[in-house]
């Protein structure tokens, strides 16, 4: 071995080293930080993609984009049928002048359009009149799902949400009856010359479905077309289009567009990469997840048995989500003396499309007498066919069922979404489930079946069970190195397989093919797309940048022989999987400060009191291994010991879960043995010991994982193989990063990093950036120091560490073995030279090319898009009031949080009342509103308002929304002909220049200017007209050193030991305020040098640009430093 490169893969940064362990040394080390693939990771709902905050906009832009188009096609449409006042003309002055005719259509709009649609029921209104009516229908449609299944009735939209008052779908139906809904809206709307009435039905703020518009428009239409020729069948289908499934599916108004094939967005399974996952409802797939969970219940230490497992399964396949406590109740095992490892309340997933369809309004029992393949059939039918019509006559015509029956099921839903595996994976591994294997050792099984294909029937059955039997024991023996290669020779030798035959074997190992190594991982197109397939936004956003960091190192090292990983939990685990973490961490504070409160009241605080004391709960203050009760007084003193479940010295595992009480003397007696090892020799005693440990093992509110501590209590195989565990990380993400990894290197190892945190702190490393030999987490170089431990670690460190159990004091310690004699001294040199590289994001712009095809012509459009925030989201009204211009914008009244954004309503007489609440309820509280000052919440959850106006035809009227004034500095106009404003406030870089007079200036440039400037085909660093000199640009993360003169630097041959004292890179950017942070700083708290800098003027003062003479420099992916 020679070249071994050692990485610490975090969410938002990579820590490297390599090292020569044959000359033994560190050929180089560093830290890379970049943005994180998600916002608010970890913060439940909050947590997204930045893809999916892009989206998202993209998708509100498209909408109003299309409701815009619509309307448009439906005016002409009108005005071609004398339905409206636009003519010809009007329309080709639109298009030339962009202008919208307003002032043409202003009296057509003046038209009640809610009167209209109730006088269309009983009178004979005028062409431009139903005109009127249908641009209305136009504009608020009502809600259609874009799928058969046309939405839950559970949900907000049916219920209506109480806490903004808005009313569903379910009341108005009601309210309704047999009229219209435009009818219904006009008999609530306020009428005129009629007093107003507080707490009158609004007519808006309200949800409605698309069938309520179609049935009005069938309506109208069949009421009006008796007194006008005109409206005809064609001219009905123009408009309104075919009514299919009580919707309409084509006509201007009612058009919606078939939601795009999200097919192609399907990932590959994981065994049979050529084929894409399967839907989660497929029949298999919902077996397979059902035997899946089965096969892991166990009560009392034990498996359920397979007679259990067929009872649990049959009422897993007739319900769709249920407590485990049934399950307890199906099995006959209600009382407490049964111990199993789920909780009464946990929820189990059953089957969604097993138990409705075997339900007795659909197939009932005969469901499970059809043959797979009828079985997959009406499963196809339901998660393919789109229209409710279809399914029902297909129901009807196929499977004899009655109206009633298959109207029902056309209503009936498959559930959305995508398993892991593919079908043929799933085909191949769930027989094994079937039989009771769990899920490692059916993948495995699979795999075979999967190799022998067809040939896999002909097998005798007694031969089949035989090598099913031998691979079973291989599997679970663990074997070193893995047991792919033994499964592969058996295979080879005893079956006479083929090669090829072999890679079709399940296992991540079996995959990968390290006979043809890359030079480099691969760029381009097709290799980005391997990347993004992983479909997790922050793995993909860590690989291309570990993709950059490798291929730099190999341009400068070579071909490197060995690859060590440690990745940082959150890149391992799902969303919902950190949510539970970060629940369970608050869960944890809680529970630490309250047992920090009981161990003062009886001793000092220690690590190790508030953990005894935690322990001592947790087995009920009772000795586990003695069955002897322990006191407070026993609890902190030296006659009670902390004591590792399965020995420190063959596992390693120091965690919470690992850890209990004992009895000093029993934990001499016991040494380097499991309970089982020590006790299990003696039948009644052990039994006696077990029964014991169940109950003081059981779960409570402070302590609800002890059970899997009883677990591990009562276990009787112990793995001693530690190293192995402690080396390898067989996570899913993690055989990813080494799939990808194993591209340039054939050695990959990616580990868990249990062992890093150890020995960290034996080799000393900690206190290089920090006096203690604790890990400093402010500073970005503490991940290349976990790498410089990854790639030092080896099997022997591993072992050694076994022998270093700080809750043992009889063992006996020397000093711990180091990977070469100088290494703390050279480590320290490294790090003291790393300069720290940040990635800068560079949000400028991407020319687009979209081709579209009409009538068998292709057209070629060739655009620009933005990479980043053009403006700030709120849109303004430009005003002139008194000859002072504002920008205005109407405002929620409850978003006035403090007496200054109060001064800024337009209103007076709306400002005056503001003011008085807030003197009701005694005056700003530190500036800020009060609470209750705009709304105050009833018993039902309502917001009730506060603030009204005084109304002489009436009720005081509430106010609910405020306009308000804003003094924006360079608003940009958003289009032509239109009142809307925005501020372009997302600074692109600051332009630091020299004019004639060789003095210094500046110009912050907005991304809209550097947009525009490239639209045009300019520089997006322009020199102002004043200008002389370019001098420098400033964007955030861009680096610079400060305070160094030109000539004390000598860039052929650069001093990192000095520079990383003078590294800064921009923090924030505003007019002559230049925010700089030291390199290697990860905390944002230190605003005080040297960790922190800023520049507030060109001057020599002490916030000066002279005074630190800033030069700007490029720091590469591995840290190399070049003058810009």
């Amino acid at each position: 071995m020679a070249k071994i490169l050692g990485l610490d893969l975090g969410t938002n940064s990579i820590g490297w080293a390599l090292i020569d362990d044959v000359q033994n040394k560190i050929l180089g080390i560093g830290s890379r930080i970049f943005p994180m693939g998600v916002e608010n990771l970890g913060d439940g709902e909050n947590e997204m993609s930045k893809n999916a905050s892009r989206t998202g906009a993209r998708g509100i832009r498209r909408q109003f984009f299309r409701k815009r188009l619509r309307k448009k096609i439906l005016l002409k449409a009108l005005s071609e049928n004398n339905m409206c006042p636009l003519v010809e003309m009007d329309f080709i002055d639109w298009k030339k002048t962009k202008q919208f005719p307003s002032e043409k259509l202003a009296v057509w709009f003046a038209l009640n359009p809610y009167e209209l649609r109730q006088k269309a029921l009983i009178e004979k209104l005028s062409l431009e009149e139903i005109g009127r009516i249908f641009y209305h229908l136009i504009q608020r449609r009502g809600f259609l799902s874009n799928s058969r299944k046309g939405g839950s009735e559970d949900g907000a939209i049916f219920k209506g949400n109480v806490k903004d008052g808005k009313i569903g779908i379910t009341e108005t139906q009601e309210k309704i009856e047999n009229k219209t809904l435009g009818a219904y809206l006009f008999d609530i709307y306020p009428k005129e010359n009629e007093l107003f009435q507080d707490g009158l039905e609004r007519i808006r703020n309200r949800y409605t479905t698309r069938k309520m518009y179609v049935d009005e428009f069938e309506v109208i239409w069949e009421s009006q077309k008796q007194y006008h020729s005109s409206l005809n069948e064609n001219l009905k289908t123009l408009l309104g289009g075919r009514k299919i499934d009580g919707y309409k599916e084509d006509g201007i108004i009612f058009h919606q567009r078939p939601l795009r094939s999200q097919k192609h967005l399907v990932g590959n399974c994981s065994f049979e990469t050529s084929k894409t996952k399967s839907p989660i409802s497929a029949i298999a797939f919902e077996q397979f997840r059902v035997w899946q969970w089965v096969n892991t219940v166990e009560y009392n230490g034990s498996k359920i048995s397979q007679e259990q497992k067929e009872i649990v399964v049959g009422f897993l396949y007739a319900n769709e989500k249920i407590d485990f406590k049934k399950i307890r109740k199906v099995l006959g095992k209600e009382s407490a003396e049964f111990k199993f490892n789920y909780k009464d309340d946990d929820k189990i997933v059953g089957t969604h499309t097993i138990s409705n369809l075997s339900n007795k309004k659909f197939f009932g029992k005969k469901w499970f007498e059809f043959s797979e393949k009828k079985q997959d059939d009406i499963w196809h039918v339901l998660y393919f066919f789109d229209s409710k019509s279809n399914v029902k006559e297909y129901a009807i015509k196929k499977w004899n069922f009655t109206a009633e029956q298959a109207e029902a099921i056309s209503k009936f839903n498959v559930k959305d979404g995508y398993a892991n595996l593919s079908k043929k994976a799933i085909n191949n591994i769930l027989p094994f489930l079937q039989i009771g294997f769990t899920y490692d050792v059916a993948v495995v099984m699979g795999g075979i079946k999967n190799t022998f294909g067809a040939d896999w029937e002909k097998i005798s059955h007694e031969k089949r069970n035989f090598l099913i039997d031998n691979i079973e024991g291989i599997v679970r023996s663990k074997t070193k190195g893995g047991f792919i290669t033994i499964i592969k020779d058996i295979l080879l030798n005893d079956y006479n397989l083929t090669e090829n035959q072999m890679k079709k074997l399940y296992h991540h190992s079996a995959t990968i093919d390290v006979s043809k190594l890359l030079e480099k991982l691969p760029l381009g197109k097709d290799a980005d797309k391997e990347i993004q397939a992983i479909r997790n936004p922050i793995v993909i956003t860590a690989l291309f940048e570990l993709r950059k960091l490798v291929n730099e190192l190999i341009d400068d090292n070579g071909q490197i022989d060995q690859i060590k990983v440690e990745m940082a939990r959150d890149l391992k685990i799902s969303k919902s999987q950190r949510n539970k973490i970060r629940r369970d961490q608050k869960r944890l504070e809680k529970e630490n400060d309250r047992v920090k409160t009981e161990v003062l009241k009886y001793t000092n605080l220690s690590h190790d009191n508030i953990l005894k004391f935690k322990l001592w709960e947790e087995c009920k203050k009772t000795c586990p291994y003695t069955g002897n009760a322990i006191s407070v007084k026993q609890l902190f003193s030296g006659e009670i010991q902390i004591e590792h479940i399965h020995p420190w010295s063959r596992s390693l595992n120091d965690s919470f879960s690992n850890k209990t009480l004992c009895y000093a003397d029993e934990n001499r007696e016991k040494a380097n043995k499991t309970p089982f090892e020590f006790y299990g020799s003696d039948e009644n005693n052990w039994s006696a010991i077990k029964e014991r440990a169940l109950k003081l093992f059981s779960d409570t509110k402070e302590y609800p994982t002890a059970y899997q501590k009883f677990k591990r209590f009562i276990q009787q195989k112990f793995d001693d193989d530690f190293t192995s565990r402690q080396l390898n990380d067989t996570r899913y993400i993690s055989k990813e990063a080494k799939n990808y990894l194993t591209k340039v290197c054939k050695k990959i190892i990616v580990s868990p990093g249990q062992a890093t945190s150890n020995l960290r702190h034996k080799w000393g490393l900690n206190t290089i950036l920090n006096d203690e030999n604790i890990k400093s987490r402010e500073d970005h170089r503490h991940h290349a120091i976990d790498a410089l431990v990854m790639a030092c670690t080896k099997t022997a460190y591993v072992q050694e560490l076994s022998n270093w159990n700080r809750y043992n004091r009889n063992s006996v310690l020397k000093e711990f073995p180091m990977p070469w004699e100088t290494f703390r001294y050279d480590a320290e040199k490294a790090i003291n030279s790393i300069l720290v590289s940040h990635k800068r994001i560079s949000n400028d712009i991407t020319v687009r090319t979209h081709i579209s095809e009409k009538n068998g012509a292709k057209y070629k459009n060739v655009g620009i898009a933005a990479r980043g925030q053009l403006h700030k989201e709120t849109v303004f009204g430009k005003r002139n009031f008194n000859g002072e211009e504002a920008f205005h914008v109407r405002k929620s009244i409850d978003s006035l949080e403090t007496a200054k954004q109060i001064d800024k309503v337009v209103d007076k007489t709306t400002r005056f009342l503001i003011l008085k609440r807030v003197q009701e309820l005694g005056g700003f509280v530190k500036g800020k509103v009060p609470v209750n000052t705009f709304f105050v919440v009833d018993e039902n959850g309502i917001n009730q308002p506060q603030i009204f106006l005084p109304n002489k035809n009436g009720d005081p009227v509430p106010i609910l929304k405020v306009r308000v004034k804003e003094n924006i500095g360079g608003a940009e106009k958003l289009k032509e002909n239109i009142n809307q404003w925005v501020n372009p406030r997302n600074n692109h870089h600051v332009l630091i220049y020299k004019d004639e007079k060789e003095n210094l200036k500046e110009e912050v440039v907005t991304f809209w200017t550097v947009v525009e400037r490239k639209r045009t085909g300019e520089s997006a660093y322009k020199l102002p007209t004043d200008g002389k000199e370019i001098v420098t640009t400033l964007h955030i993360n861009d680096m610079f050193l400060l305070g160094l003169n030109d000539d004390e630097i000598n860039w052929e041959n650069p001093n990192n030991e000095i520079f990383k004292e003078h590294l800064y890179r921009i923090q924030k950017l505003s007019s002559k305020f230049y925010e700089f942070r030291l390199c290697s700083q990860s905390s944002l708290d230190n605003n005080y040098q040297p960790y922190y800098n800023s520049i507030r003027g060109f001057g020599a003062g002490k916030t000066g640009w002279f005074t630190f003479n800033p030069i700007k420099v490029k720091i590469s992916v591995s840290g190399k430093i070049t003058k810009i």
